[in-house]
């Protein structure tokens, strides 16, 4: 524009008025061409959609989730949002979140379905979350695409945070039992799990964070809960989009957070206590991985909150706390950093925190992440 402008005080009127005329066609066929909204039935991965968490796309734009907690944002306008998806089974959850009200529970269905998330029957602007509560063992899933009403678009959906988090660990951070309530009779049930009341999505939150939850339940870093180490451990499911597919690689490039938290042991240690130097190792080796693709960020080792000293077990909390001190002492950086949590019990029957538990486990963690960071 400023040339345009020099241009203007060297030329006759006419050709003044000629300049400034095509100026203003051009500038106003740039912002028509401006894709403002997608309209129709649009492919979950429209670049109107953001998808908040690890994922991968196909080629037809299909997306494909396996670990907890990742989160679909969608604002478009129309009559209404609807959701088309293929489930692995019936015991895929999703919360969904309307304009940042009280989110209400989906559960898809076992193959291809078709499912509302906004009837408002008038055409209206709304932003939709779309969370998914449960983890690659209960089920993985495909976003197929999103369809907004006859007449209704996709808009932009609204920039995420600046701040980034990813936490890694087993059931206890994908969100295992937050969901659980007084009277429930199956403890086990999938429905019991909630990623977005983990303790690593609340603190993202409370940061002001995007969040990534790179986690699975019943794997450690060197065995999982069984003793089995031929499996994905998490060493080998840190380097997917999709925990149980090595075909899906995961780009690191693609989110570098600011902070990670590590929640690893419970499941090397229920066995019970491995052997010293194959723990450490590993966990050293894990964390050096990690701080090749973020090497700024901040890295926080975490005690287990289910571990703990029992007269039957042994010390094994003690332990596991001693191997992480010689881990953090290790690798000798004043970015990795322990941070120790307190055992909670959970409930009978079942030792992973409630949901209440999971709060305090951020509240405890919080001074941590923002005295580091200065968040």
């Amino acid at each position: 524009m400023r040339s345009i402008g020099r241009m203007k005080r060297k030329v006759t009127p006419g050709v003044s008025r000629l300049v400034v005329g095509m100026f203003a066609l051009l500038t106003g066929a740039i912002a028509s061409a401006a894709p403002v909204g997608s309209t129709g039935v649009m492919p979950a991965s429209d670049g109107h959609i953001i998808i908040e968490g690890r994922h991968a796309t196909d080629a037809v734009g299909a997306v494909h989730l396996g670990f907890p907690g990742v989160t679909a944002h969608v604002r478009f306008r129309g009559p209404a949002l609807t959701l088309r998806a293929n489930a692995a089974n019936d015991d895929v959850y999703f919360d969904v979140s309307v304009d940042g009200a009280a989110p209400t529970l989906l559960r898809l269905h076992k193959g291809d379905g078709t499912y509302p998330l906004v009837s408002a029957g008038a055409a209206a602007e709304h932003s939709v979350a779309l969370t998914r509560r449960t983890e690659s063992w209960q089920g993985t899933c495909t976003l197929q695409s999103f369809d907004p009403g006859p007449g209704g678009e996709l808009l932009p959906a609204p920039a995420l945070p600046g701040r980034k988090l990813m936490f890694i660990g087993d059931s206890v951070t994908c969100g295992a039992m937050t969901a659980w309530q007084p009277g429930s009779e199956n403890r086990d049930s999938a429905v019991n799990s909630n990623a977005r009341l983990s303790y690593g999505m609340l603190l993202a939150r409370q940061l002001g964070a995007q969040c990534h939850l790179v986690s699975y339940g019943g794997r450690g870093i060197i065995r999982d809960w069984q003793g089995i180490r031929n499996t994905n451990n998490a060493p080998q499911f840190y380097e997917l989009a999709l925990p149980d597919d090595p075909a899906a690689p995961w780009d690191h490039a693609r989110y570098v957070p600011d902070a990670v938290g590590i929640q690893l042991g419970t499941n090397d240690f229920n066995p019970g206590v491995p052997d010293q130097t194959e723990f450490v190792n590993a966990y050293v080796e894990f964390i050096r991985k990690v701080r090749r693709d973020a090497p700024r960020a901040f890295i926080f080792v975490m005690d287990s909150p289910i571990v703990n000293d029992e007269a039957a077990k042994g010390p094994r909390r003690t332990i596991l706390h001693a191997y992480l001190e010689q881990i953090v002492a290790r690798v000798g950086s004043p970015q990795v950093r322990l941070a120790p949590l307190r055992h909670y019990p959970g409930v009978p029957d079942n030792g992973h925190p409630t949901g209440a538990e999971h709060e305090e486990m951020a509240a405890e963690l919080a001074p941590v992440f923002r005295q580091a960071l200065g968040w």
